[in-house]
């Protein structure tokens, strides 16, 4: 039987899925083909996906629906923030901003704040050096700091600790957060930093997830390593 001629046969035994796992798939092409091996399985499954007839979306999990990849290249403003950071600071770092949630969601948030994520044990080192910059810099504001001082800068840079396993992405020379480290980013730096300047997290999910390839299973890892997984896994169930 030909590629697209299991791939249909499969469309049509998962008519009204979004997702389905890896057992899902060989089950059905059991009782389709009932004398395929498993290897012989395996190895359709591979096939399915090279001609892009199946798109794998986690682990063990996979969608016939194409979407793009999520480009998180920094803009050209904090592509030169990037570059002055490394003039000060030779360590690693990652670097995300306010102004890709304009792209993911639509939502228009005027202000341009910048998220620089380090080793922990170098954070007051590198807040020190960057007070002669010209944007306001704050190191882990607190609530109270957060509105006084934070929510009234229409720019301005925020210094958090790495978190181990962070997904990220190389965009050249520059470090900055996958569509899954951003989207869990957003959750958690949410109700202090970005729901005040009008960031809707429900609509930045739906609409990540309805025109781009989100990895589930990397997302869901990541949110566990910053105690979010429930509330994130929650949340994935009543938008698909």
């Amino acid at each position: 039987m030909k590629n697209t001629d299991i791939a249909h046969t499969l469309k049509l035994h998962f008519a009204g899925k979004h997702e389905f796992t890896t057992k899902e798939i060989t089950d059905a092409l059991h009782e389709q083909l009932p004398d395929l091996s498993g290897s012989t399985i395996a190895w359709r499954l591979n096939q399915l996906k090279k001609d892009n007839l199946l798109y794998q979306i986690g682990r063990g999990l996979y969608t016939f629906e194409f979407k793009p990849e999520f480009s998180s290249e920094l803009s050209l403003k904090s592509k030169r923030l990037y570059n002055k950071v490394k003039g000060v600071y030779s360590g690693k770092f990652v670097m995300w901003d306010t102004s890709i949630f304009n792209e993911i969601s639509g939502d228009q948030i005027s202000k341009y704040w910048v998220f620089i994520a380090l080793d922990k044990d170098d954070l007051d080192h590198l807040f020190d050096e960057m007070l002669s910059f010209s944007k306001k810099v704050f190191l882990h504001p607190d609530k109270e700091t957060t509105t006084r001082y934070l929510m009234p800068q229409d720019e301005a840079i925020i210094l958090t600790a790495l978190v181990s396993e962070t997904p990220i992405e190389r965009k050249g020379d520059y470090l900055s957060p996958s569509l899954e480290g951003i989207l869990v980013n957003a959750w958690f730096e949410h109700e202090q930093y970005l729901q005040p300047i009008g960031l809707n997290i429900r609509k930045l999910y739906e609409q990540a997830f309805a025109k781009y390839k989100v990895n589930k299973s990397k997302l869901l890892r990541y949110a566990a390593r910053r105690d979010k997984r429930k509330e994130i896994y929650e949340l994935l169930n009543t938008i698909e």
